[in-house]
């Protein structure tokens, strides 16, 4: 499946880019650099989220490859907000951290939604498609 999504709307937040495309993909892309979220960052990511969404859950894609910590108090925050604009979140990972931080969140924080990790962008946007029947 080829990945045809426009980019419709564009945010930027003080760690990335928040990018709303045609095919209801909300996408998050941090700058070089970025290995770790505050809740700071968090609570501005939620209200960009629910601004571009108009708080009606979309699929979302976050690029976390550079990850390399995530607190305990920010793993409960993402688990009890995600709901609000995301219908599934896709993760691209590509390291040990990043699938140890996403497995603890799962287990132990229990999102509303589904969550599933990728390789690569391509695989997880189709996974997301699959998922908007």
């Amino acid at each position: 499946m080829k990945d045809n999504g426009k980019i419709i709307r564009h945010e930027k937040c003080s760690i990335g880019n928040i990018y709303l495309r045609d095919d209801k993909v909300l996408m998050f892309k941090p700058f070089a650099g970025i290995t770790t979220v505050t809740m700071y960052d968090l609570v501005e990511m939620y209200n960009i989220n629910m601004d571009l969404t108009n708080g009606i859950p979309h699929l979302f894609y976050s690029d976390n490859t550079n990850m390399k910590k995530l607190g305990s108090e920010e793993r409960v925050y993402i688990s009890e907000k995600i709901h609000h604009f995301a219908i599934a979140s896709a993760i691209k990972e590509n390291s040990a951290i990043v699938r140890f931080i996403t497995h603890s969140m799962v287990y132990l924080n229990k999102p509303q939604v589904p969550i599933k990790m990728f390789k690569t962008e391509e695989n997880a946007i189709n996974w997301l498609k699959t998922l908007d029947k």
